[in-house]
């Protein structure tokens, strides 16, 4: 009885909630020493309670150059974060992995005149950011 009663507020509120198509692009370059991060592996997520929606996958070109591009229809912000998975300057068996917040800002919503870009810049992955390290 109880789940009839959710299936028929979530009917009814699927219908009349509107969920705001939303946008975010992110470009940089990655190094590893004087030496360009080719074939990075690059995931653009939004953060939510329980899994997170993975918006765009891509790897570094072999200029350690990259763009992620994802978007998402949601009925509140989305959280966005730049994970990326590497190898340099570790001679471990897992990947280290960096993630990047990306600023509100930069979020696109449907209709917006001005497309935001985050420009990341170039990074050096030799460096020790708060990360953690993956496995799998």
């Amino acid at each position: 009885m109880l789940l009839h009663f959710i299936g028929i507020l979530f009917c009814i509120f699927s219908t009349t909630v509107h969920c705001d198509l939303q946008r975010v692009i992110v470009k940089g370059k990655l190094m590893c020493g004087d030496k360009p991060a080719a074939n990075i592996a690059l995931k653009l997520v939004d953060i939510d309670i329980g899994s997170d929606d993975v918006l765009d996958k891509k790897t570094t070109d072999k200029e350690g150059n990259f763009i992620v591009d994802g978007k998402t229809s949601e009925m509140s912000n989305i959280d966005p974060i730049l994970k990326i998975y590497h190898d340099c300057a570790d001679y471990l068996p897992c990947q280290r992995r960096w993630k990047i917040k990306i600023p509100k800002q930069y979020i696109n919503h449907e209709g917006s005149k001005n497309l935001k870009i985050m420009d990341l810049g170039t990074w050096n992955l030799e460096a020790h950011l708060k990360e953690d390290i993956n496995c799998f």
